[in-house]
Formats: C-alpha cells, sequence, structure tokens
C-alpha cells in the first residue's frame, strides 16, 4: 500500500499550497476578498460530486481505474491552476482539483480497510500521517518556490509531481469485490439511500461534516487573516507546516486510539477540543499565540480523522465500504463548500472574530446533534430500548428506526 501513500502525500502537498498562497494569489491578480470563498468552494462541490456519483464504481471493480482517473484529473487541476489568471479560472482549475481528490480516496480508503483487520484505526492514521506529510512539507516548498520565481511556479512544478504519481499506482494490487450488474437487486442499487438510513452511519458523518466545513473556513480565511495581521508569505506558509507537523509526529499513535478505546468516543471527543480553538482564532490579535494553538488543534485532528473514518466503516457493511466512505467525503465535501461559501464574505462583512465564532457553533451543533442521533432509541413496539447506535454489530446494516 506504499503506493496509496505517495499519492496521498505528493496530492496533498499541491492541495495545502492552495491554501497556503491563497492570499499572494489575492494580491497578484487583485481578487476580491469575498472571491477567494468561490476558489476554496468550488473544490469541495467538484468532490462532493464526483464521491456521491463515482465512490460506489469502487465496490464494483474499478477501484484502480477511479483511483487512476483521479490522478491525472488533479495533476491538471494543479498545472491549470498555475497557469491561471482570472477568477473563473482558478475556480475551474480548482474544481478540477478537488474532483480529483475526490476520485482517489475512496478507492484508497477501501483498500486500506479490506486489507487492515483488527488494526483499522491504525493503518487509516498511516494513510492520514502520509496525508498530512504532503501538508506539512506542500506549503514550504511552494512558499520557497515563490521566492525564488512567481507565485505560478509550485502549482505547476506540484502538478507535475501529482502526475508522476501515476507510476506508482498502476503497480498497486487493489482488493476488488465480486459484484455482477445482472444480480444486483433494486434495494442494492439504492445504496446510498441505505446508508443514510441507518442512524449511527448518519452520526459517524456528522463528526465528518463538522470536521470538513472547519476545513473550508480555513482554506479562504487562514492565509488572509494571517496577512491582515502582517505575517509574510514564508510565515503563512511554515504556520501550516506547525499545524499539520504534530498532527503527522502522532498520527500512527491517533489512529491507535480509535482500535483501543473505540472510534466513536475518541473522534467525538476530540472533534469538541477543537470547537473553542476555531471560535478563538479571529480574536487573537498575535500571531506567535496563534502558532500556539494550532498545536493542540492539529493534534486533536489527527485523532479525529481516522477515528471518523473507522466509525464510519464500523457502521457500514463491507461490500458498501468505499460506498460509505465516499458518502462521508460528499457530506464533508458539502459541509466544507458551504463553509468555505461563507467564510469569506462572513469575514468581509463582520470581520475575523465574528467569522471564526460562528464556526466554532457551527461545529458546536454537528457534533451535538450527532450525539443526539447516536442515543438509544426508544421502540414504538414492545416499549423496550434498542441498543445504543454506537455499539451495534460493527458493519450491520440494519437501519435503527426511530
Amino acid at each position: 500500500m506504499k503506493g496509496l501513500y505517495i499519492v496521498a502525500a505528493v496530492t496533498m502537498a499541491g492541495v495545502s499550497s492552495v491554501f497556503a498562497l491563497l492570499a499572494e494569489i489575492e494580491q497578484r491578480y487583485a481578487l476580491p476578498t469575498a472571491s477567494l470563498g468561490w476558489i476554496a468552494g468550488s473544490a469541495f462541490v467538484a468532490a462532493l460530486i464526483t464521491q456521491l456519483s463515482l465512490s460506489r464504481y469502487a465496490d464494483r471493480g474499478y477501484a484502480a481505474a477511479l483511483l487512476q482517473a483521479g490522478i491525472v484529473v488533479a495533476a491538471v487541476g494543479l498545472i491549470w491552476f498555475g497557469l491561471a489568471t482570472e477568477l473563473w479560472q482558478f475556480v475551474a482549475a480548482r474544481s478540477l482539483l478537488g474532483a480529483g481528490v475526490g476520485m482517489i480516496i475512496p478507492p484508497a480508503r477501501r483498500a486500506i480497510i479490506l486489507s487492515a483487520g483488527e488494526n483499522q484505526g491504525e493503518k487509516l492514521g498511516v494513510f492520514y500521517a502520509a496525508y498530512l506529510a504532503g501538508f506539512v512539507f506542500g506549503p514550504p516548498v511552494a512558499g520557497a518556490l515563490t521566492i525564488l520565481a512567481d507565485v505560478r511556479l509550485p502549482f505547476i512544478v506540484l502538478g507535475v509531481a501529482v502526475a508522476l504519481t501515476l507510476f506508482s499506482a498502476v503497480r498497486l494490487t487493489i482488493p476488488e469485490s465480486e459484484w455482477d450488474p445482472t444480480t444486483v437487486s433494486a434495494g442494492e442499487r439504492r445504496v446510498l439511500r441505505r446508508l443514510l438510513g441507518n442512524r449511527r452511519i448518519v452520526a459517524a458523518m456528522l463528526v465528518i461534516v463538522s470536521f470538513r466545513y472547519s476545513i473550508g473556513v480555513f482554506e479562504p480565511l487562514w492565509a488572509t487573516h494571517l496577512d491582515d495581521l502582517g505575517a509574510s508569505t514564508l510565515l503563512i506558509t511554515l504556520s501550516l507546516t506547525g499545524f499539520a507537523l504534530p498532527m503527522l509526529i502522532v498520527a500512527r499513535q491517533a489512529g491507535a486510539l480509535s482500535d483501543r478505546y473505540g472510534p466513536r468516543i475518541t473522534s467525538v471527543i476530540s472533534a469538541a477540543i477543537t470547537v473553542p480553538l476555531m471560535a478563538g482564532y479571529g480574536y487573537v490579535a498575535s500571531i506567535p499565540l496563534i502558532m500556539i494553538m494550532v498545536i493542540p488543534h492539529g493534534l486533536m485532528e489527527a485523532i479525529q480523522s481516522p477515528g471518523t473514518q473507522a466509525a464510519l466503516a464500523d457502521a457500514a457493511p463491507t461490500d458498501d465500504s468505499a460506498a460509505a466512505q465516499g458518502l462521508g467525503e460528499a457530506a464533508g465535501s458539502a459541509a466544507a463548500g458551504i463553509g468555505a461559501f461563507t467564510a469569506a464574505p462572513l469575514f468581509a462583512v463582520l470581520g475575523a472574530g465574528p467569522a471564526w465564532l460562528i464556526a466554532g457553533l457551527v461545529m458546536a451543533g454537528l457534533l451535538t446533534l450527532s450525539t443526539i442521533l447516536d442515543r438509544p432509541v426508544i421502540r414504538s413496539t414492545g416499549g423496550t430500548a434498542s441498543s445504543t447506535p454506537g455499539t451495534a454489530t460493527p458493519n450491520s446494516n440494519t437501519p435503527v428506526q426511530a
């Protein structure tokens, strides 16, 4: 599975470079601050569409093809982003990059889930560590290339690097399912509807939604907020490294916590800890203090990410593992898109404090709803309480009816 780690790391280096250099792009091409939400949000919308429409095919014998197509699309998106000069071009190129990521993640996670055995959380943590490695090293590389040439060079270089990972991807052996479309019932074709009927799946997805919503807010606001506080482009890129480096260091151990204590409890607790940090960024005017705040934030997200994926994998049937991961990613992409589209205008109109505070309150509301859905349900027949969704048999596909 080393090829999957390479693909994830290099692709994420390209994605994180967009985060880091968005303020530089805004200044170079005289883009209005509110328009940054369109650049960020377009990626999440594109990922949503690809995840909802294509992720199920990773369960149907096309996992390798989907992964390879995603690499090509992501590479084209990055190169185009480097060549773009107008807002619509940045939006279109970012959309391609988002679509590529949306095609890569479901088959990659499916391969890991089916081959991990009892170490599911730990293996997902290793995959997340590779993902984070790109996030850690992408921004400083992009910042250095920007200083050497200009803001276009990092995206072209990283786009070519993503394209080269195709050579490692074609050598991968991805577990495929025995899927025959002639034997699939009408009920089995409605996989997304079936998954959404499971309260455990919905509860797990809401934690993912909270996490990804915060990422959507981060993309248009982080570089702009630090730029307004007087940070240089290089310092902004290094701030993202400071955010992700602790996550990279503990990613494997953080994933193992899900195996030891249960993915549901670890993901919810770690997500709850990030809420006050998220809400407070806009009220902190000290760059060094913000740099300190991102360390515990990054550590909690290192625990949260593999935990949410493992919780969703536990709730979903094995035959629908990629579809469930794709659905979770799609819901997360929708939330990230909403976060990106709304955060930039809120920042422009209300200022940094209210924009970040609103993000924290939205996250708190999503986690509260997830907790409510994960509670025991009283059945109308017999008057007995059903089992707690969080402790139901793993990979059960039986929806819990309210």
